[in-house]
């Protein structure tokens, strides 16, 4: 079994295009992957709303529903079984907001995070991440990329080495780096992400498949550290 733990779906304002099911399938299908969690685009993330993302996966059964914070910071229903946190009130892919971090609301919210047991696919700037995880460590994270998108993965590497709650997901990354991501950490905390539509789910794929890691390193990072995080 393979488990894609980051695609995106619907519209992009910032792209000019819209991302259908039916593309993601045949992605699947070309693939040889199983399952999916979606989101959709930072540009309707609030437009969208909680129950369209929940309608595509009733009747796309190999889609699973991530739902995406907005600074209302309005715990999910329970049929999620994961958070997106892209920039929660700051510059999308670009600049942090630390005005964030002191909102009333995000505690409560948060507390119910952990109730909830659910990961928090989470992008943000190195140093915001780390206040975060300083400050609410609880809260399980998935960092995508390894970090790419927030500064360097290396130094994200660096900074959450030993932190057991943060995880990292290989989309986009290059294969050399998953590797020393791979040695440095272990296999447990890695998990197989595309990043739809910047990356192909069949090169993803293959990027995994041809890690020089054992085949059992090689399931858990596919499908079983995802499947196990969000008890799938």
């Amino acid at each position: 079994m393979i488990v894609d733990s980051h695609i995106h779906i619907g519209e992009s304002l910032a792209l000019n295009t819209y991302i259908s099911p039916e593309f993601i399938v045949r992605q699947m299908e070309e693939s040889g992957v199983d399952y999916c969690f979606i989101f959709p685009f930072p540009s309707y993330g609030e437009v969208y709303g909680s129950e369209w993302i929940l309608e595509i996966c009733r009747e796309y059964k190999e889609f699973y529903p991530v739902y995406y914070v907005t600074l209302k910071f309005e715990p999910p229903p329970d049929d999620f079984v994961a958070l997106k946190w892209h920039w929660v009130g700051g510059i999308s892919d670009s600049a942090s907001n630390y005005d964030t971090l002191k909102n009333e609301k995000l505690p409560d919210f948060l507390k119910k995070v952990i109730e909830m047991d659910l990961p928090i696919i989470f992008e943000e700037e190195l140093e915001f991440t780390s206040l975060f995880v300083e400050k609410f460590e609880e809260v399980k994270l998935i960092i995508p990329h390894l970090g790419l998108l927030g500064g360097n993965p290396l130094n994200f590497l660096r900074e959450f080495r030993d932190k057991e709650n943060v995880y990292f997901d290989t989309s986009l990354a290059s294969g050399s780096t998953v590797k020393i991501f791979v040695d440095e950490i272990g296999d447990d905390r890695i998990i197989y992400g595309t990043d739809i539509p910047f990356g192909r789910m069949k090169w993803e794929v293959e990027k995994i498949k041809a890690l020089k890691i054992d085949e059992k390193s090689k399931k858990k990072i596919l499908s079983e550290n995802i499947r196990g995080l969000c008890g799938i």
